[in-house]
This record gives structure tokens, C-alpha cells and sequence, in this order.
């Protein structure tokens, strides 16, 4: 009985490194480059604007970042939700208008989008 509890300590530790997860790094724990790229993503995601390293490293307590992988995922989520369909919804929930499609190349259409949205949640 007693060599049955390290076996199972020994499965739950194998399953418990098989979870994943798509949502950026907690806060101090972005230190690769797929993960300042998940940053990046996730803060387009969010409407934000670009964060510079200063408020980065504050923010993940990691000075070291990886500034290319950020704006790469950056792009990539500004891509998903610079769109006009997006900026409607987001105007139809009566959010702001995201400020990280505020230098795209459509940004007037889009907040146009945004606005009509708006307009047709009031």
C-alpha cells in the first residue's frame, strides 16, 4: 500500500505539466518570446494602446523584453480587431472605441463603424 501514493504523486505531477493555457502570462512570468508575443496580443485584444517596455517591465517585474515579439503579436491581434464588424460591436456594447485601432489605416471608417454601433445601442 505504501508504494501505491508515489505512483500517483508521480501521475499527478505528469498530468498537472499537461495543462495549456492561451491566456497572456500572469503578471511577472513574461519571459519568452511566445509569451511577450501572447502580450502583445492580448493587449490589442483588449483596445489598448502599445505599452513601452518602462510600463511592460513594470508591469511583468521582467526587464528583459522582448519588444519584436510584442509588437508581432501586437499586429496580429490589432489585425483581428480592426475591423469594421468589431468596431460596430464594440460601439453596440457601449465600449469606447478601441484605441489600439486608432493608427490603422481605416481608423475614420472604423470609428465611423464604431459610432453607428453606438448610435444603435441608444
Amino acid at each position: 500500500m505504501p508504494m501505491k501514493l508515489p505512483v500517483i504523486f508521480a501521475l499527478l505531477l505528469i498530468l498537472a505539466g499537461c495543462g495549456s493555457s492561451t491566456a497572456p502570462p500572469p503578471a511577472g512570468q513574461a519571459d519568452s518570446p511566445s509569451q511577450w508575443y501572447q502580450v502583445g496580443y492580448h493587449d490589442a485584444q483588449a483596445g489598448k494602446i502599445v505599452r513601452d517596455n518602462d510600463a511592460l517591465a513594470e508591469w511583468f517585474g521582467n526587464p528583459q523584453i522582448d519588444r519584436d515579439a510584442y509588437l508581432r503579436g501586437y499586429i496580429a491581434g490589432q489585425q483581428e480587431l480592426c475591423l469594421p464588424d468589431q468596431a460596430f460591436s464594440w460601439g453596440q456594447q457601449g465600449r469606447s472605441f478601441p484605441a489600439a485601432c486608432d493608427g490603422v489605416k481605416d481608423a475614420e471608417r472604423l470609428r465611423q463603424q464604431w459610432q453607428q454601433g453606438r448610435d444603435k445601442a441608444n
